[in-house]
């Protein structure tokens, strides 16, 4: 905490207090409740901003394996729709070209099932914002000891 100079502060004489860091402080409690007050918004802009940041990162994920899990679905429209040529080709006549149906579908089908099992390994890959839930912790931690402080202060000095 920056040292505090009396002189610069606009405010009279009053008497002396502890801070919570230990030190003597010639500012009114209210001083230190607006500071307190500042300190965490600016804390909290802070800790939005960072939520905003991972979101962003997740996002990019959720978006790369929703595009593969996306065109692995079409490719197996088409091996659907392959497999359905195939079938009405194979019951219809028996000739060497319902082979080439069967090849077709085979590999749309590999194609598209690869495609979706790597967007759903994508998929997984995404986690909450682990930071952005610590560093909260870790200020509503502050907080709390910071408001204590200053609560018994103004009970100590009334």
């Amino acid at each position: 905490m920056a040292t505090y100079d009396p002189r610069m502060s606009g405010y009279g004489e009053s008497e002396q207090r502890t801070v919570p860091g230990g030190g003597v402080s010639d500012r009114p409690v209210g001083s230190l409740v607006s500071e307190f007050l500042d300190q965490a918004r600016r804390l909290l802009r802070a800790e939005f901003q960072l939520a905003r940041t991972e979101l962003k990162q997740e996002a990019k994920k959720v978006q790369s394996g929703g595009a593969l899990i996306g065109a692995g679905a079409v490719l197996l429209l088409f091996g659907g729709m392959a497999f359905t040529a195939f079938a009405c080709v194979a019951l219809a006549q028996v000739m060497p070209w319902w082979l080439a149906t069967l090849l077709v579908t085979v590999v749309w089908l590999a194609v598209g099932g690869a495609l979706v099992m790597s967007g759903l390994k994508r998929m997984k890959q995404i986690h909450a914002p682990n930071e952005t839930i610590r560093t909260l912790k870790e200020d509503g931690q502050w907080a709390s000891k910071t408001f204590q402080s200053v609560k018994s202060q103004m009970h100590g000095h009334a």
